[in-house]
């Protein structure tokens, strides 16, 4: 057996080798170690946790179908063994007495009914854990339990109100479990805590088989170092010693003499590498005497200069071929729209300035994607090695082949390109430097063509966002006129001119406050956000948001307009300012009521009395306009206790087109006598609402006494019409007639408490006051509204009863 001299390269190189692959062998090993024990760890964790959901399953079971089910089958009797949650939770999950459970659950307690299941020390603890710890849900980590180290996953058990009939006071305990138990395990206060779930899972069964693991795991990972190891001593010796060996071997032939003898038997004591030196010294009086020879050509210099000329002169071809190549590329980049299409154009311009037969680009960092030249051709085989050539930037030439890297720099290569001659026709090094030049210009043009593509791929998704803006967005010149707009701003226009709006609304809406210049103060910026609401005549109202947007050199400034609709929000409003108004006029008419009605009660029995004991016609035509007055002031006394009377009751249903059909008919003979029509209309399929019939009557006949009041002399028309909503939530009452309208400038005031347009004690202006009261209690609403046609109209709507 051949050993190697402490002072080779052999020694030092394998030296070196094992110390290098027993650090690497340590910090491997150990973090292996680490992650083998967390995964311990987790695999524990996760078993404990899966036992404690299935407990919850049983429980939840129990408690929801089985329980139930019993306590429907037999009402009269607790069964332990199937309406106890626990008792059932612990039947199943308990497995302490089979011999291959790899987990021990108990469901313990202080003062446990069972004494099986009273808390141990460990157990106590947990329990005075969670105590202490109210907001605690689980407690886990590692205990020592019978001189074994058990992984402990615990939670509190509290007696909540659906535990109390079998653990709260003994007397509200089934007989059942009085008379198996006795007094024990009762008299828990609600919401402590007196237990513990508990699941335990002894870890030296995963310990003893984690360590085998990793033991055999060791075993292999020396075995394959010791492989590792010897095929790089093998692969150095072939590759390294033998050349070095060989290469020296060459100089002591061509020392013979006494001098040369004396210089090999001088080096033969360093390693190989100084052999290389001392042999260097040889090489360097060979370059010397080769320098002589050179001067000995001095004279054909002439003939030399004419063959360099004539290279240089076919080089200068060679680059214009080049110069011509890389101008035809970037003209291929202009017409190209993508990758695909760069590399389409370009390939056929590789094979015509470098004659190939074949020419490929594959894209290492896209799944290998290939494109070829001819189309037909098929994508060459990646070389073994290919990994290296990218990290390590070089060309790859083989026989009449070579792989190109292709990028824009050395740290941010794509892929490489391949390149096919004839197979009589190789590369040459001089073509090395234009084909890396190749590589890169074709790698710079591919990242700009991706650049450009992400710029597009962000203007989609800034348009994508701009649409999906929920509020109106447009985009203005500066004279107002729409440049972009959203779908939103679009549906918004379309809104606007079905409902024929005038044009100047249409304008004033889109033109916001656009003025000349720029902002002061925000030179280059975007100016200060200007805000303004606008009202539309058919009642709409929005709030238009305008800023504007940076003047760029040689454009016109823009403006950006959001539009936001408040309607409903000012609709809102008005309706709590109107329900903010009944409730302070509620209050002072139940005082007024209440002081006034017990003197008038007197004033007109008194009035009655004097009018029988007088006589005089003239003094009783004066009590009796006393007696008028007084019970108009009882009228509008009566009408105030209305408005401030108690809440609606909702307990009863009341089928509203019923009612109607019955009022209406009482009003058919009054409105006859003033020539008018009065019609139903029913849509309602008999849906009740949750209302008092007489809440009704009286919200029927306020409405219709107005609306026979607001009839013309002659064609007065009163139509009722009922209906509901497609979602069922809601019954319309609807009450129209054909009069005068109401005047638009008091329409938002009609609901306020005494205002009224009637004459002087023909109205206390309370009616529709009380109406508004009705709905707003009723969960309800009332709307007001004049008809395009002439009239009025009062929509009611009341929340329809649910149905069982």
């Amino acid at each position: 057996m051949h050993i190697p001299k402490p002072y080779s390269l052999q020694s030092k190189f394998i030296l070196r080798l094992i110390a290098i692959l027993m650090l690497i062998s340590v910090v491997n090993l150990t973090g292996l170690y680490y992650f083998m024990q967390s995964t311990v760890d987790e695999e524990v964790s996760t078993r404990a946790t899966i036992v404690l959901n299935q407990v919850d399953a049983v429980q939840k079971y129990v408690q929801t179908r089985l329980r139930p089910k019993m306590i429907e089958v037999s009402p009269d009797s607790f069964i332990l063994e199937a309406m106890s949650s626990s008792f059932i939770s612990r039947s199943i999950m308990e497995t302490a007495d089979t011999a291959d459970a790899d987990y021990v659950y108990r469901r313990v307690a202080i003062n446990a009914r069972n004494p099986v299941f009273e808390a141990n020390e460990v157990e106590r603890d947990l329990i005075t854990y969670f105590r202490e710890n109210r907001d605690k849900v689980i407690w886990q980590g590692l205990k020592t339990i019978n001189e074994q180290s058990v992984f402990v996953m615990a939670r509190p058990v509290t007696f909540v109100q659906s535990c109390m009939l079998c653990h709260g006071k003994t007397a509200d305990a089934p007989v059942e479990m009085t008379r198996q138990y006795g007094a024990t395990g009762f008299n828990h206060p609600q919401d402590s805590i007196g237990g513990v779930d508990l699941v335990g899972i002894p870890t030296d069964r995963y310990a003893v088989k984690t360590m085998a693991e990793f033991t055999l795991y060791v075993m292999v990972y020396l075995i394959i170092s010791v492989l590792v190891l010897s095929m790089i001593y093998l692969s150095f010796q072939r590759v390294v010693l033998v050349n070095l060996r060989t290469l020296t071997s060459q100089f002591k032939k061509n020392f013979h003499d006494q001098k040369g003898v004396e210089l090999l038997r001088k080096v033969e004591h360093g390693d190989e590498i100084e052999e290389m030196i001392e042999n260097m010294e040889g090489l360097s009086q060979h370059l010397f005497e080769t320098d002589q020879r050179l001067k000995e050509y001095a004279g054909n210099l002439e003939k030399e200069v004419d063959r360099r000329t004539e290279q240089l002169s076919r080089e200068n071809d060679t680059h214009k071929k080049d110069l011509h190549m890389l101008v035809s590329v970037l003209e291929s980049l202009k017409i190209s729209q993508n990758r695909s299409e760069l590399w389409r154009n370009a390939l056929p311009l590789l094979a015509e300035r470098f004659l190939l037969v074949r020419v490929a680009y594959i894209c290492t960092f896209s799944g290998n994607q290939a494109f070829t030249w001819p189309d037909n051709a098929q994508p060459p085989a990646l070389p073994e090695d290919y990994v290296q050539i990218l990290l390590q930037p070089r060309l790859r030439f083989i026989g009449n082949t070579v792989f190109v890297p292709v990028g824009s720099s050395d740290d941010n290569i794509d892929g490489l390109l391949y390149l096919e001659r004839s197979a009589d026709v190789c590369f040459t090094e001089d073509e090395a430097e234009m084909l890396t030049a190749v590589g890169r210009q074709l790698g710079i043009a591919a990242e700009n063509l991706a650049a450009l593509d992400s710029i597009l791929s962000q203007t989609k998704d800034l348009q994508t966002i701009f649409e999906g803006v929920p509020d109106p967005l447009l985009l203005l010149d500066i004279g107002g006129s729409v440049i972009m707009a959203n779908n939103a701003a679009n549906r918004l226009m379309d809104d606007l001119s079905q409902e024929d709006c005038d044009s100047d609304d249409l304008n004033c809406l889109l033109k916001a406050d656009i003025r000349g210049g720029q902002a002061p103060g925000n030179s280059g910026q975007l100016a200060t956000l200007e805000s303004r609401e606008v009202k539309l005549e058919n009642g709409r109202s929005f709030i238009i948001n305008t800023i504007r947007l940076t003047q760029q050199e040689n454009l016109a400034a823009r403006y950006v307009v959001a539009v936001q609709e408040d309607t409903d929000k000012r609709k809102m409003l008005s309706q709590f300012v109107q329900a903010e108004k009944m409730g302070t006029v509620g209050k002072l008419a139940a005082g007024l009521a209440h002081e006034l009605n017990n003197p008038l009660g007197v004033i007109l029995c008194y009035a009655e009395l004097l009018k029988k004991s007088l006589n005089s016609g003239q003094h009783q035509t004066d009590v009796d306009v006393i007696i008028k007055h007084t019970q108009q002031a009882q009228a509008v006394l009566l009408d105030l206790l209305n408005f401030a009377r108690p809440k609606v009751s909702t307990d009863r249903e009341t089928v509203i087109g019923d009612v109607a059909e019955s009022v209406i008919g009482i009003f058919r003979v009054q409105a006859a006598k003033k020539g008018a029509s009065l019609s139903c209309k029913r849509a309602d399929a008999g849906r009740a609402v949750r209302v008092e019939p007489q809440v009704v009557e009286h919200i029927l006949l306020n409405l219709l006494l107005n609306a026979l009041d607001a009839l013309p002399d002659e064609g007065g028309c009163i139509a009722v019409n009922i209906a509901g909503d497609a979602k069922e939530k809601y019954l319309c009452l609807t009450v129209m007639d054909n009069g005068s309208g109401i005047e638009p400038s008091i329409l938002p005031s009609i609901f306020d408490p005494f205002f009224t347009t009637k004459d002087v004690n023909k109205g206390s202006g309370l009616g529709l006051a009380v109406i508004y009261g009705y709905m707003f209690e009723l969960g309800g609403s009332i709307e007001a509204r004049n008809l395009p046609e002439g009239g009025s109209a009062f929509d009611l709507y009341f929340p329809t009863a649910h149905k069982p």
